[in-house]
């Protein structure tokens, strides 16, 4: 293993042998698959719990591939996650090396590694960031963010409904990147509901304060707690709120309050990743309210609507989809 690379993770590395390190990590490709692979690791043991897991997790995978140096790249990330007590994610990595001069000294900034985390139909999840931020994703949500976040700004892409709990840094503000909106905090709680395949975009917010500037335009708008900003044809839309019941999915409840029956459907589909074709056209009128267990999937959803007003469906599995008459 390259020395310099060591240095580095166990931050005994000196300013000139950082911009030598950075420097050959240009020069060479096995080099930056290495140090991409060792800072995705830092990443994913931003998750521990237990404090001195993580010198503990990199200072073992450091002696293991010095001993087992022929191995494949996923055999380390295995024997790794068997020392951290950690989960099995799917991971996406960038990397971008920049280069800057400034008062004729060169600064490097390091090479950034992503990680992109999709949660599955019908389920949810938390994670804690790298800065202490934790974020609770719904199901089939896409949440694209550095593995750790630079001196200047966090920022995280958002493709589906998040909440977020984010630690307060006066110094770095936190961006949420999302197809319609950007929002922009410093540290505060708020839920941004942003599915690409969906026409609502929407953030609550709880505590705090938050700046929502719309994509490809001028157009921004602040809120404060208890308020929500909706973006509809180009317009922003506030809105006070009382009810948080909206926000139970974090703990697996769907919560519908006085929903029409196609903004219900319009949510199953997003949630649950199934086609939904509503041919009933009576059912369009009627408006419904309950709460719903995530786990007890979309069909007993719809068996409890069906208590309530008189409809058939039926289910193509192959298809995925599910037709309403």
């Amino acid at each position: 293993m390259n020395e310099l690379l060591r240095k580095y993770f166990e931050g005994n590395i000196t300013s000139d042998e950082k911009i030598g390190l950075f420097e050959l990590i240009e020069e060479s490709s096995e080099l930056k698959k290495e140090f991409i692979s060792f800072q995705n690791i830092r990443g994913l043991t931003s998750w521990l719990v237990c404090k001195g897991d993580e010198e503990l997790a990199i200072g073992k995978l450091l002696e293991f591939k010095q001993s087992q140096r022929k191995n494949c790249r996923a055999i380390i990330f295995r024997k790794f996650l068997n020392y951290a007590a950690t989960i099995c994610i799917t991971v996406a990595t960038t990397l971008s090396v920049v280069h800057f001069i400034q008062k004729d000294k060169i600064k490097i900034q390091p090479p950034i590694a992503y990680q992109e985390l999709t949660t599955p139909r019908g389920q949810h999840m938390m994670l804690k960031m790298q800065d202490g931020t934790k974020v609770w994703l719904n199901a089939c949500t896409t949440l694209r963010y550095p593995c750790i976040f630079n001196d200047s700004i966090r920022k995280v892409e958002l493709n589906g409904e998040a909440y977020f709990e984010v630690k307060h840094n006066a110094k770095i503000p936190f961006i949420v990147v999302t197809h319609k909106a950007t929002v922009k905090v410093l540290g505060t709680k708020f839920n941004v509901f942003a599915y690409k395949n969906s026409k609502e975009f929407k953030v609550s917010l709880v505590d705090g304060c938050v700046n929502v500037h719309a994509n490809n335009s001028s157009m921004n708008m602040t809120i404060l707690p208890y308020e929500a900003l909706s973006l509809l044809d180009g317009k922003f839309i506030k809105e006070s709120f009382a009810d948080t019941d909206f926000l139970l999915w974090r703990d697996g409840i769907y919560a519908f309050d006085d929903l029409s029956f196609n903004k219900i459907v319009e949510k199953l589909e997003l949630y649950y990743g199934v086609h939904l074709v509503q041919k009933n056209k009576k059912l369009a009128h009627y408006k419904f309210s309950g709460k719903f267990r995530q786990r007890d999937g979309i069909e007993s959803v719809l068996k409890t609507l069906q208590q309530v007003h008189r409809f058939s469906y039926k289910k193509i599995n192959d298809l995925d989809k599910i037709i309403i008459y």
